[in-house]
C-alpha cells in the first residue's frame, strides 16, 4: 500500500513538472507606427507592459495590456520608444 502510494505521488509531481515546463512564456513586444506627426504604439505580445515614449518635448509613460494601443501626437522630431514587462518593474 505505501509503495503504491509513494509511485502515485511522485506520478503527479512528474506531471505538474512537465505541465510547468511546457507552460507557454510571456513575449513582450510592442509595434510602433509613425505617420508624420503621430505614434501609434501597440501591444502585440502576450504580456502586459509598460512603453517610454521620450522625444525632444518630454517623456511620456503608458500601462498597455495584451491587444491595447495608444496614440501619441504633436511629435515633431524622432523618438525612442522602450517597454519592460509589469513583472521587470516588481522585480
Amino acid at each position: 500500500m505505501l509503495m503504491e502510494l509513494v509511485f502515485l505521488v511522485c506520478c503527479i509531481l512528474v506531471l505538474v513538472l512537465a505541465g510547468l515546463s511546457c507552460a507557454p512564456e510571456g513575449r513582450l513586444e510592442i509595434s510602433v507606427t509613425e505617420i508624420d506627426d503621430v505614434v501609434i504604439v501597440e501591444n502585440v505580445g502576450s504580456v502586459d507592459c509598460l512603453v517610454f515614449v521620450t522625444s525632444p518635448e518630454d517623456e511620456q509613460q503608458f500601462g498597455l495590456a495584451v491587444g491595447e494601443d495608444i496614440t501619441v501626437t504633436d511629435i515633431s522630431q524622432s523618438i525612442d520608444v522602450s517597454a519592460v514587462t509589469l513583472w521587470d518593474q516588481l522585480s
